[in-house]
């Protein structure tokens, strides 16, 4: 495909000629080029089409989806990611509610982006959408957007085109981009493959110091937040912090010279913000001076390459009729203990052989 020239800076006055049809409808189907100048004038109905158009996994979309990914490039990287984790129950969506709130009545220049990974329905693979309904309130803001996105089964507790719904926001001009992730555990360490920041939540009496250090997210963790600490509840969260800062002297550190701080916060009464915030600038104030920031996106990029890589390799060969059909009669041998899945994968590897 020849690479589009559209630029991007260009005024409406300067916009291809479009059909009327399409500018009466803000939910008909747009050229990429259209979405491309729509979506960088800040037009949220441009936006949510081009999440859905690089969530597709039909072959018509997925040539569209590159394209105005790659006509959107050079206007994203400009927002902080904030991943958000935490144990189901913690209270994820309704911290992000309120932080989100307070971040656009404080800055009247922020724009918010909630990226919410929902658990999918068991039944039929779609989200449950739950996270968008309880952000009632941050969802009518003009200055904020919520997306819940199906996690669809994806290990990591994002979903598979999480990554580039934030290339979108980003070139859409939300500057305060967070990854709301579903809360499985070991395997939602995904996260910080596409966070700047990655904040875990934690909450009192439910011994999350020491569960998030089993699974492994502690290891990652650059700012922890102890939430529903109000109230009645503030012993056991200063008690529960305290527990939580003896266990990150465990979790090395070193390469970035960084020790993750501990905060008190309600996401209920939007308590104890201002503290979130400050270690917030200092973590990235930090991250900048020591060159951690830029190394770490950099990383990130190589990541998603790698991993693009596997999936379009996968998919190459999941739709060649002889590779589907020796694959099966292999399944069908390892389930009949004829051959080991070790053997049977070695086989089909074998079969490819002079076909790369």
């Amino acid at each position: 495909m020849a690479k589009s020239t559209l630029h991007i800076s260009k005024g409406v006055e300067d916009a291809p000629s479009i059909n009327p049809k399409l500018k009466a409808h803000p939910f008909a189907r747009r050229s990429p080029e259209e979405l491309a100048l729509k979506l960088a004038m800040g037009d949220l109905s441009a936006l949510a089409q081009g999440i859905t158009l690089v969530e597709s996994q039909a072959p018509t979309d997925l040539s569209d989806a590159s394209e105005l990914l790659n006509l959107l490039m050079s206007k994203s990287g400009n927002a902080i990611r904030i991943g958000v984790s935490g144990v189901p129950g913690v209270g994820k969506s309704t911290f992000l509610e309120s932080y989100g709130i307070y971040l656009l009545e404080k800055d009247p220049k922020a724009k918010v982006a909630i990226l919410a990974v929902d658990p999918s329905s068991a039944k039929h693979q779609g989200a449950i959408l739950g996270d968008k309904t309880r952000m009632v309130e941050l969802g009518k803001h003009p200055r904020a957007f919520i997306r819940p996105t199906a996690a669809g089964g994806a290990l990591g507790g994002v979903a598979r085109a999480t990554k580039e719904a934030m290339i979108l926001c980003e070139a859409a001009g939300f500057n305060h981009i967070f990854v709301e992730t579903v809360g499985v555990g070991q395997s939602e360490t995904m996260v910080s493959q596409l966070a700047d920041c990655f904040l875990f939540l934690a909450m009192p009496g439910t011994g999350d110091e020491l569960q998030g250090i089993k699974k492994g997210i502690m290891e990652m963790a650059d700012l922890v937040a102890m939430n529903k600490s109000e109230g009645e509840y503030r012993t056991a969260a200063e008690r529960g912090a305290l527990e939580v800062k003896r266990a990150l002297q465990l979790v090395t550190r070193s390469q970035e010279e960084w020790i993750p701080s501990v905060s008190l916060i309600s996401g209920l009464f939007c308590e104890g913000f201002e503290v979130l915030e400050a270690d917030l600038e200092r973590y990235f104030r930090h991250a900048k001076i020591k060159g951690n920031f830029e190394q770490k996106r950099n990383e990130q990029n190589q990541f998603w390459f790698e991993r693009s890589i596997s999936e379009g390799i996968q998919s190459l060969f999941a739709s060649d009729i002889n590779w589907i059909s020796l694959k099966s009669a292999l399944n069908q041998q390892v389930l009949s203990r004829e051959v080991s899945p070790f053997e049977a994968s070695r086989q089909l590897l074998d079969s490819l052989k002079g076909k790369i």
